[in-house]
Protein backbone atom coordinates (compact mmCIF):
# COMPACT_ATOMS: atom_id res chain seq x y z
CA UNK A 1 0.00 0.00 0.00
CA UNK A 2 3.03 2.82 1.10
CA UNK A 3 4.41 1.50 -2.36
CA UNK A 4 1.48 3.14 -4.01
CA UNK A 5 1.24 6.39 -2.35
CA UNK A 6 4.81 6.68 -3.42
CA UNK A 7 4.08 6.44 -6.97
CA UNK A 8 1.21 8.60 -6.38
CA UNK A 9 3.49 11.32 -4.83
CA UNK A 10 5.75 11.20 -7.57
CA UNK A 11 2.86 11.76 -10.33
CA UNK A 12 1.32 14.68 -8.20
CA UNK A 13 4.86 16.42 -8.62
CA UNK A 14 5.69 15.23 -11.94
CA UNK A 15 2.05 16.74 -12.74
CA UNK A 16 2.31 20.24 -10.49
CA UNK A 17 6.10 20.51 -12.30
CA UNK A 18 5.11 20.19 -15.64
CA UNK A 19 1.83 22.59 -15.08
CA UNK A 20 3.90 25.65 -13.71
CA UNK A 21 6.12 25.17 -16.81
CA UNK A 22 3.35 25.04 -19.25
CA UNK A 23 1.72 28.41 -17.78
CA UNK A 24 4.64 30.10 -18.49
CA UNK A 25 3.87 33.41 -20.86
CA UNK A 26 3.06 36.91 -21.13
CA UNK A 27 0.50 38.61 -19.00
CA UNK A 28 -0.20 41.92 -21.25
CA UNK A 29 -2.84 44.21 -18.81
CA UNK A 30 -5.17 47.20 -20.44
CA UNK A 31 -4.89 49.24 -17.71
CA UNK A 32 -6.95 53.08 -18.43
CA UNK A 33 -6.07 55.74 -16.39
CA UNK A 34 -9.86 56.02 -15.68
CA UNK A 35 -12.54 53.45 -16.13
CA UNK A 36 -15.71 56.12 -15.73
CA UNK A 37 -15.49 59.17 -17.78
CA UNK A 38 -17.23 61.98 -19.30
CA UNK A 39 -18.57 62.42 -22.88
CA UNK A 40 -15.81 64.42 -24.34
CA UNK A 41 -13.44 63.47 -22.28
CA UNK A 42 -9.78 62.48 -23.13
CA UNK A 43 -8.18 60.04 -21.61
CA UNK A 44 -5.18 57.38 -21.71
CA UNK A 45 -4.64 53.75 -22.11
CA UNK A 46 -1.28 51.86 -20.74
CA UNK A 47 -0.91 48.32 -22.55
CA UNK A 48 1.93 46.69 -19.68
CA UNK A 49 3.03 43.48 -20.46
CA UNK A 50 5.00 41.01 -17.54
CA UNK A 51 7.69 38.58 -19.27
CA UNK A 52 9.48 36.45 -17.47
CA UNK A 53 13.61 35.97 -18.79
CA UNK A 54 13.00 32.72 -20.04
CA UNK A 55 10.18 34.58 -22.53
CA UNK A 56 12.28 37.80 -23.25
CA UNK A 57 10.64 38.73 -26.49
CA UNK A 58 12.40 41.13 -29.50
CA UNK A 59 8.79 42.17 -31.16
CA UNK A 60 5.30 42.24 -30.03
CA UNK A 61 2.06 42.96 -31.77
CA UNK A 62 -1.52 42.66 -30.99
CA UNK A 63 -4.93 44.05 -31.26
CA UNK A 64 -7.01 46.20 -28.80
CA UNK A 65 -10.75 46.04 -29.41
CA UNK A 66 -13.38 48.46 -28.09
CA UNK A 67 -16.49 50.02 -29.26
CA UNK A 68 -15.68 52.76 -31.82
CA UNK A 69 -18.87 54.80 -31.21
CA UNK A 70 -18.23 54.64 -27.25
CA UNK A 71 -14.63 55.49 -27.80
CA UNK A 72 -12.64 57.58 -30.67
CA UNK A 73 -8.85 56.76 -31.29
CA UNK A 74 -6.77 57.86 -34.37
CA UNK A 75 -4.50 54.94 -34.94
CA UNK A 76 -1.75 57.51 -36.85
CA UNK A 77 -2.04 59.82 -34.27
CA UNK A 78 -3.05 58.39 -30.67
CA UNK A 79 -0.54 55.59 -30.20
CA UNK A 80 3.01 55.60 -29.12
CA UNK A 81 5.30 52.64 -29.06
CA UNK A 82 6.83 52.09 -25.30
CA UNK A 83 10.49 53.19 -25.07
CA UNK A 84 12.04 49.84 -25.02
CA UNK A 85 10.67 49.23 -28.82
CA UNK A 86 10.27 50.91 -31.86
CA UNK A 87 7.25 51.11 -34.04
CA UNK A 88 6.69 49.21 -37.01
CA UNK A 89 4.08 49.14 -39.28
CA UNK A 90 1.07 46.93 -38.44
CA UNK A 91 -0.95 45.12 -41.06
CA UNK A 92 -3.76 45.96 -39.66
CA UNK A 93 -3.10 49.80 -39.37
CA UNK A 94 -3.75 49.92 -35.81
CA UNK A 95 -0.02 51.02 -34.52
CA UNK A 96 0.21 48.46 -32.22
CA UNK A 97 3.55 46.64 -33.39
CA UNK A 98 7.48 46.99 -31.60
CA UNK A 99 10.49 45.64 -32.27
CA UNK A 100 13.70 46.16 -30.77
CA UNK A 101 16.17 48.49 -31.80
CA UNK A 102 18.67 47.00 -33.75
CA UNK A 103 21.94 46.56 -31.67
CA UNK A 104 25.11 44.32 -32.48
CA UNK A 105 25.60 40.99 -31.26
CA UNK A 106 24.67 39.89 -28.55
CA UNK A 107 21.43 40.55 -28.48
CA UNK A 108 18.82 40.11 -25.64
CA UNK A 109 15.00 39.92 -25.36
CA UNK A 110 13.00 42.44 -23.19
CA UNK A 111 11.43 40.95 -19.99
CA UNK A 112 10.67 42.68 -16.27
CA UNK A 113 7.35 43.57 -14.88
CA UNK A 114 5.09 46.24 -15.44
CA UNK A 115 7.16 46.69 -19.59
CA UNK A 116 5.78 49.41 -21.38
CA UNK A 117 4.59 48.42 -24.38
CA UNK A 118 1.97 51.37 -25.69
CA UNK A 119 0.00 54.26 -24.67
CA UNK A 120 -3.35 55.13 -26.63
CA UNK A 121 -5.06 58.18 -26.29
CA UNK A 122 -9.14 58.06 -26.64
CA UNK A 123 -11.83 60.16 -26.31
CA UNK A 124 -15.08 59.46 -24.96
CA UNK A 125 -17.67 60.28 -27.67
CA UNK A 126 -20.66 58.56 -26.77
CA UNK A 127 -22.28 57.24 -23.44
CA UNK A 128 -22.55 53.53 -22.60
CA UNK A 129 -20.14 51.34 -21.51
CA UNK A 130 -17.23 49.36 -23.65
CA UNK A 131 -14.64 46.52 -23.09
CA UNK A 132 -10.60 46.95 -23.90
CA UNK A 133 -10.08 43.29 -25.17
CA UNK A 134 -6.68 42.83 -26.43
CA UNK A 135 -6.13 39.81 -28.78
CA UNK A 136 -4.97 38.88 -31.84
CA UNK A 137 -6.04 38.30 -36.15
CA UNK A 138 -5.68 34.67 -37.17
CA UNK A 139 -3.21 35.14 -40.41
CA UNK A 140 -2.14 38.53 -39.25
CA UNK A 141 1.80 38.23 -39.02
CA UNK A 142 3.00 41.44 -37.44
CA UNK A 143 0.77 40.05 -34.29
CA UNK A 144 2.38 38.11 -31.59
CA UNK A 145 4.89 38.03 -29.15
CA UNK A 146 8.08 37.21 -30.48
CA UNK A 147 11.15 35.96 -29.06
CA UNK A 148 15.11 36.14 -30.68
CA UNK A 149 14.72 32.77 -32.53
CA UNK A 150 11.54 33.64 -34.03
CA UNK A 151 9.49 31.24 -31.65
CA UNK A 152 6.11 32.87 -29.87
CA UNK A 153 4.80 33.09 -26.52
CA UNK A 154 1.51 32.35 -24.74
CA UNK A 155 -0.11 35.65 -24.01
CA UNK A 156 -2.66 36.09 -21.99
CA UNK A 157 -4.80 39.20 -21.71
CA UNK A 158 -6.18 40.71 -18.64
CA UNK A 159 -8.65 43.31 -20.57
CA UNK A 160 -10.47 46.26 -19.08
CA UNK A 161 -13.80 47.89 -19.31
CA UNK A 162 -14.57 51.97 -19.39
CA UNK A 163 -17.83 53.57 -18.82
CA UNK A 164 -18.78 56.95 -20.10
CA UNK A 165 -21.51 58.85 -18.48
CA UNK A 166 -23.26 61.95 -19.93
CA UNK A 167 -21.32 65.26 -19.08
CA UNK A 168 -23.00 67.70 -16.95
CA UNK A 169 -24.82 70.49 -18.39
CA UNK A 170 -23.71 74.40 -17.96
CA UNK A 171 -27.49 74.53 -16.86
CA UNK A 172 -27.10 71.68 -14.23
CA UNK A 173 -24.41 73.43 -13.58
CA UNK A 174 -25.52 76.43 -13.14
CA UNK A 175 -28.45 75.47 -11.00
CA UNK A 176 -26.35 74.26 -8.53
CA UNK A 177 -24.49 77.69 -8.04
CA UNK A 178 -28.06 79.28 -7.59
CA UNK A 179 -28.66 76.80 -5.37
CA UNK A 180 -25.36 77.38 -3.35
CA UNK A 181 -26.14 80.72 -3.56
CA UNK A 182 -29.45 80.82 -2.00
CA UNK A 183 -28.33 78.03 0.70
CA UNK A 184 -25.74 80.48 2.19
CA UNK A 185 -27.70 83.99 1.94
CA UNK A 186 -30.69 82.29 3.97
CA UNK A 187 -27.86 81.13 6.64
CA UNK A 188 -28.47 83.89 9.92
CA UNK A 189 -25.85 85.97 9.93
Amino acid sequence: MKPNIAIFGIMLSAFVLTSSRASAGISVSIEPSNTLVNVGDTFMVDILADITSVDAIVGWGMDLSFDSLILSHNALTDVVIGPLFNAVPALDGDGLAGLLPFAPPPVTGVSGDDVLLATLTFEATQAGTTSLLGGFTIGDLTEGFVQLGGGQVDVAFNNATVQVIPAPTSAVLGFIGVAVVAITRRRPA
